[in-house]
């Protein structure tokens, strides 16, 4: 009886997965990249020699809604506010010229966890969804000009997320570390006639996310 009764001090918040609603925060460092498809014209024209994709470490963060619908499943809602920035650096026969992509994002995004059974604090998970984000800085609605060096993105696109975590139950809240990627389901540019979009076909947006999540 005593080595049941210590076992049992050792598991924090036993009680956790009886409630149906969870809410907490979320801090995700992201590193924010592009898949890029050339146009169909690209190599048979004299400007552009050749382009060079850069991705930037960036930030976001949030807060979370959880709902149980299972015992080993979960919705999630995510809402966050994400910071990232990708370049294109594009090389002529007598210049360089960098194009710089900045965004600053409202993400929502609606998930489906499924998580392993409980040992003691520890469990491990698996995530994947969907997520909308909208751009407040993008450049879609921006004049253009064929000596400004600019690739506009769209101000509103879709992406789909997978990912794993681990889930800790300490004293006081649940926290989660997780690794997430995020691909955007279509063509973010935003096309226009002059040399640094219409270089393009299509671009897709990609970001690795590292999650620290607290729950109630």
């Amino acid at each position: 009886m005593m080595a049941c009764s210590a076992l049992q001090a050792q598991e924090h918040r036993p009680n956790y997965d009886l409630e149906k609603w969870h809410f907490g925060i979320s801090l995700v460092p992201n590193y924010a990249k592009a898949k890029v498809i050339l146009a169909n014209d690209f190599y048979s024209r004299d400007s552009v020699k050749s382009i060079t994709t850069q991705g930037f470490a960036g930030l976001c963060f949030g807060g979370i809604i959880d709902y149980r619908i299972g015992r080993l499943w979960t919705t999630r809602y995510l809402a966050q506010l994400e910071f990232s920035q990708r370049n294109f650096t594009f090389r002529f026969a007598d210049r360089e010229q960098t194009a710089k992509t900045e965004s600053v994002s409202l993400n929502q995004c609606l998930l489906l966890k499924h998580h392993s059974i409980r040992h003691k604090n520890h469990r491990f998970y698996v995530i994947g969804g969907l997520r909308y984000s909208h751009d407040f800085q993008s450049n879609e609605s921006t004049i253009r000009t064929p000596n400004r060096p600019l690739v506009a993105f769209k101000a509103n696109s879709f992406y789909y997320e997978y990912g794993f975590g681990y889930d800790h139950f300490g004293i006081w809240s649940l926290i989660s570390t997780e690794i997430k990627m995020s691909n955007s389901l279509g063509n973010i540019l935003s096309p226009d006639p002059y040399i640094y979009a219409s270089s393009f076909s299509r671009i897709q947006a990609r970001l690795f996310q590292i999650s620290f999540h607290f729950h109630n």
